[in-house]
Order: C-alpha cells, then sequence, then structure tokens
C-alpha cells in the first residue's frame, strides 16, 4: 500500500513540482491550495504527511498545525517549511506537533522526497 502525502501549499507552481516528484516516488499526492482547505483534506483524507507551507492565504500553516486533532490523526506526520528560517517559528512550529521544520529555499525537490521518505518510514 503507498503512503499518502498531502501537500497544502499556495504557490501553484511549486505544489505541481513537489506533485510529481512524490508521485514518482510512489506517493498518493493530494493538494490544497491554502490552510482552510488543509483542514478539510486532512479530515477527509487522511494523510500519512502533510507537507504544510507557513505563510498561505485563509489560514496559515502554524494556524492549520494547531487545529489538527492529534488524537483523530496519531500517526500522522508533519513537514512545516517556509522561506522564512528563524529559530522561534522553527521552535513554536515543533512545539505544536511538527515532525520537522526545513527551510523551502534549501530543499530540492529530490531532498524533498528523500525527507518524506525518512519521516514516513
Amino acid at each position: 500500500m503507498s503512503h499518502s502525502v498531502l501537500i497544502v501549499e499556495d504557490e501553484k507552481t511549486l505544489q505541481d513540482v513537489y506533485k510529481i516528484i512524490l508521485t514518482l516516488s510512489g506517493y498518493k499526492v493530494l493538494t490544497a491550495n491554502d490552510g482552510v482547505e488543509g483542514l478539510q483534506s486532512i479530515k477527509e483524507h487522511r494523510p500519512d504527511l502533510v507537507l504544510l507551507d507557513i505563510f498561505m492565504p485563509r489560514m496559515s500553516g502554524k494556524e492549520v498545525l494547531k487545529q489538527i486533532d492529534k488524537a483523530k490523526h496519531p500517526a500522522m506526520k508533519v513537514i512545516v517549511y517556509s522561506n522564512l528560517s528563524d529559530s522561534e517559528t522553527e521552535q513554536e512550529v515543533l512545539g505544536n506537533g511538527a515532525d520537522k521544520f526545513v527551510l523551502k529555499s534549501s530543499m530540492t525537490p529530490q531532498e524533498l522526497a528523500r525527507m518524506v521518505n525518512e519521516v514516513i518510514a
């Protein structure tokens, strides 16, 4: 059975690139364009892993993270990424349940696929 990954990303080009690389890596990939859609998709599809951007319209990744019901999704992994790197943000998202925090600009699509493999394994 292939694992499912939900990409919550408002930047369409990036969303498409991530979807292609993860699909080629054997994952079932779902996408959401903002945090509101992301939360809805988490409730409906219960993905194994969520790739969550921080800065998005309607609802930020930080807010999505706070609203994920950990009791209903105990095994779900979350990788939060952003172009803004500061230790305060990193500590906040990790403290709210993220499994990993990554700087978006420092990550190639191949590195992303490798990281998803590591976190989901």
